[in-house]
Order: structure tokens, then sequence, then C-alpha cells
């Protein structure tokens, strides 16, 4: 048992504050990645055993108060679970960072790379996860991408952050994306609000489960399709297969949505990572992430049907 971080300490004094008793042996989680993949960055994992039951728990790191409300990730963990898609909560104390979740087993449960979900049929059992989230219980809250994203402009320029040297070009092209995203009628239901690949988790017989709800919250469905999209493939007849997969055909409305969609995301995770490597004292490649997400961002500003997606987003609101 790792007893001797700041981490693990406040991970037990929430399990005594609870009320838990019993032998508890404390086991780290993955390590933290930003680059290649973002995973485990924002909390540290244990996997947790109290006499002969076994639990996972996340703690989250100090750093990244600014930017994620432990209350809101716990309540709207506690709605995907009662929606079937994804493992029980046991515990949420807000003021330690502290959330506990029934265990996936680790010896027969791994969290997913994109290759594991762009195999065959997988997809199609992405897309049946992620709609029992849209139809499960909603949590008491919005979330809304635009929010987060004027919040991290705010953290950039207050900690004055490094940016790139056109940063204020695709700033004006994020709000235009943003205005014609906004001007659209949504259907507010309960999202997952992050489609990187490591929060998805695969189990016995290829069995899905999701986790990690930090953005999660109700919003448009379409920004799951998105980001899972903009995630898992980088070519356009794949897009559009993935929107097909998802609607029964593809639209020309619902493509330039979901690139939109997933523009605003990637600026979002740029600035988040400058942010965070700007920021944080811990040995993680947050600059490499967002320069990663910065090329997708140039690439999408770049593409001559920019503007056209603009046009049809603002043409069907009118």
């Amino acid at each position: 048992m790792d007893s001797h971080t700041a981490e693990s300490t406040r991970l037990l004094d929430a399990l005594r504050a609870k009320g838990f008793s019993g032998v508890v042996t404390l086991d780290a989680g993955t390590a933290g990645i930003a680059s290649p993949m973002r995973l485990a960055t924002e909390w540290a994992g244990f996997s947790v055993t109290i006499d002969d039951r076994e639990y996972y728990a996340k703690v989250l790191h100090e750093d990244m108060r600014p930017v994620i409300d432990v209350a809101q990730t716990g309540q709207a963990s506690q709605c995907a679970a009662g929606a079937g898609a994804a493992p029980g909560v046991k515990l949420v104390d807000v003021e330690r960072g502290v959330v506990l979740f029934d265990a996936l087993p680790v010896s027969s449960w791994h969290w997913a790379r994109v290759d594991d979900l762009t195999a065959s049929g997988r997809l199609q059992a992405l897309w049946t996860l992620k709609r029992k989230v849209h139809q499960g219980p909603a949590p008491e809250f919005a979330r809304s991408p635009f929010i987060d994203l004027r919040r991290v402009r705010e953290l950039c320029r207050s900690d004055r952050a490094s940016m790139p040297a056109d940063a204020t070009w695709i700033d004006d092209c994020i709000d235009l994306a943003c205005a014609a995203l906004q001007a659209m009628p949504i259907e507010s239901v309960p999202i997952h609000g992050d489609g990187v690949a490591s929060n998805v988790m695969i189990g016995p017989d290829g069995q899905l489960c999701l986790v990690d709800f930090d953005h999660a919250g109700c919003f448009d469905p379409w920004y799951d399709v998105a980001t899972t999209l903009n995630e898992l493939f980088q070519f356009e007849d794949e897009w559009r297969a993935g929107i097909a997969a998802w609607a029964g055909r593809c639209e020309e409305l619902d493509y330039a949505r979901c690139r939109l969609y997933a523009l605003v995301d990637d600026w979002l995770w740029t600035l988040s990572s400058i942010w965070s490597g700007a920021t944080s004292s811990r040995p993680l490649e947050f600059t490499k992430l967002g320069q990663w997400t910065l090329l997708r961002c140039r690439q999408s500003v770049q593409d001559a049907r920019f503007e056209g997606w603009l046009r049809q987003l603002h043409g069907a609101a009118s």
C-alpha cells in the first residue's frame, strides 16, 4: 500500500469519513500519460480492497481543481451508472476530491485504444452505450463546451500561458464555429462529453463500459458523436459511415455539425493542454498533447469547406 502521497492520504481520509471499515489496501492505478494519448491525467487512480470487497478510486490532482467540478463528475457518473453504462458510484467526497466506484477487475478489463474501437462491430456497440447515457437519468446541470472554452481562455490569460503565433486567428474562427453551433436548436440530453478512446473500458467477451464523466452534463447528443468520430477516424468516408451508423444516414447538415463540434473540442483541449503545461508541476507532456490537437484545429479552419459548414448551420437555423 502506498500511503505516502497526498492523493492516497486524501483517499484514506475520505474512506474513514464515509464510515468504510476493515483492512484497506491501496494499489496505484494506471500512471498518467498526456501524449500520445490522454490517460489518467487529471486524477490519480487507485485499486482499493477493503477486506474482500474491491473498488476503484479517483483522487483529483490539486492542479486540476480549476477545470474539474468533483460534485458534477460524481453526479454524472451516478447517472451513467443508473443507465447501465458505467460502474456504480460508492462515494463522492467533494472536499477531498475523491470518487469511489465499483471495481472493473483488472484481470478481465482494460482501457481501449483507437484500434480496439475501430474493429468490426465495435462502433455500433459504442453507439449503443452512448445512447444508454443519452436516454438515462439526467444530471441536474448542463454541460456547454462554449462555457468551458471561455473558462480555459481566461485561465490561459490569467496565468500568462504562452500561446501559438496563430492563436488569435484560430480563436476568431472558433468564435464563428461557436456562433453557428449555438444558432442550431438542440435536444438537451445527458452526454458523456469526452470521446477519448481510453475512457472506454473493454471487458469479457468484448463488453464495453464508459468511465470518466468529468465533461458530462446535459447537452447536444451530437457532441458525443462528433468527439468520438474525431478520436477514431481520420478520413471523411469513415466519418460519414460513423454518422450513418448513428443516425441511419449521413445528412450534410449532420456532417457539418460534427466537424464544427470536433473543431471546438480540439481547441478546448489545445488551450487546456497549453494551460496545464504552463501551470502543472507534474512531469506529463501536456504541451505535446496540445500540439496534436492544435494541428487538427489548423487543418479544420484551413479546410476549403469550413465557411460552407458555417453557412449550412446558419441556414438550417434561419
